[in-house]
């Protein structure tokens, strides 16, 4: 070997070396998950079920902090507002990141330019469901018969100002059928009055239907998304059905401030990856009614954007504010 190639390949080893130590000296000894819900909910769950990966993967401390109130936004403003060197981590989902922001007057931060996208987590669907007595086996047959019969026009959601509320909303629009909302605190009390054939409807995360729909005590009709969910493989989504404007998925993202430099959240985002790829992490979120849905940076600016361009002319037509 001539020299200069023994001198083209060390400097080849070099560069290789420091830069591996740089993306490694990129993160700080301690990264801390802000979560925006208290301890013991799925947002918690899949916080810490990432942070003991991410520990593994960063070599470095990674801990989980409760933030919780005003639907997360108490989490997403500590961010915002920390030092961007990579300590602070918001772990947000799309009601943090979109519905929020179009829906109430008070929210202080923008999703757009206030973060930095780290990668998406997960996603998860929406279960459009009806009592086992309903005789509705289809959406149209649903909307149909709201129309037809106000004793089927109401529908439970988890929360007002959710992307349940919405997707219910656009639906009725759509079908020219009198779909009202009836906002619940949590699905757990809306799926009780399911099952209790106390209210015609529900549109709810999959997870807190998908027992009682294998079980026959509910009919899940239809969920979003462009893929069918892997809790509830046979049932079809609403684009099959051939319902358009559905095809936005609930999600679970991590975010840094807007001053975090670029090597960092690409770190973070290499480690976020690596851990999702596990088998054994995406079996512990499947329990919780998500599925791994791993993205680069840019491709979660692009969802963010997304969705706030979808939901966001279809809460403006229904004139709700939570203010």
């Amino acid at each position: 070997m001539s020299v200069f190639r023994k001198s083209l390949a060390l400097a080849v080893s070099t560069l290789t070396l420091t830069t591996a130590a740089l993306a490694q000296d990129a993160v700080p000894q301690q990264v801390r998950l802000i979560v925006g819900y208290p301890p013991g909910g799925s947002a918690d769950a899949v916080a810490r079920m990432v942070a003991e990966g991410l520990k593994d993967e960063l070599k470095t401390t990674v801990i989980v902090e409760n933030k919780a109130g005003a639907g997360g936004q108490i989490a997403a403003d500590f961010v915002r507002a920390a030092p961007g060197d990579g300590a602070t981590v918001l772990v947000a989902n799309s009601h943090m990141m979109v519905m929020l922001p179009l829906t109430s007057k008070a929210v202080r931060y923008n999703p757009v330019t206030d973060f930095k996208p780290v990668g998406r987590m997960t996603s998860f669907y929406e279960a459009i469901a009806v009592p086992s007595a309903v005789s509705a086996t289809t959406v149209r047959q649903w909307t149909d018969m709201a129309r037809s019969d106000g004793r089927y026009s109401n529908f439970g959601v988890p929360a007002a100002g959710s992307v349940s509320h919405f997707i219910g909303y656009k639906l009725g629009t759509d079908a020219k059928a009198p779909l009202q909302a009836v906002p619940y605190k949590g699905a757990a009390p809306l799926v009780q009055d399911l099952l209790g054939n106390q209210i015609a409807g529900g549109i709810q995360p999959i997870l807190d239907v998908a027992q009682h729909a294998q079980a026959g005590k509910l009919r899940v009709l239809a969920v979003n998304g462009t893929r069918r969910a892997q809790l509830l493989p046979s049932v079809p989504t609403l684009k099959e059905l051939g319902v358009a404007g559905f095809d936005s998925l609930e999600w679970t993202a991590l975010f840094v401030p807007k001053t975090t430099p670029d090597a960092i959240s690409s770190r973070l985002n290499e480690a976020l990856n690596k851990v999702l790829d596990q088998k054994g992490v995406q079996e512990k979120l499947l329990k919780l009614g998500m599925e791994a849905h791993p993205s680069s940076p840019a491709e979660l600016a692009t969802l963010v954007g997304s969705d706030l361009a979808t939901w966001g002319p279809v809460v403006k037509a229904s004139g709700f504010s939570i203010d």
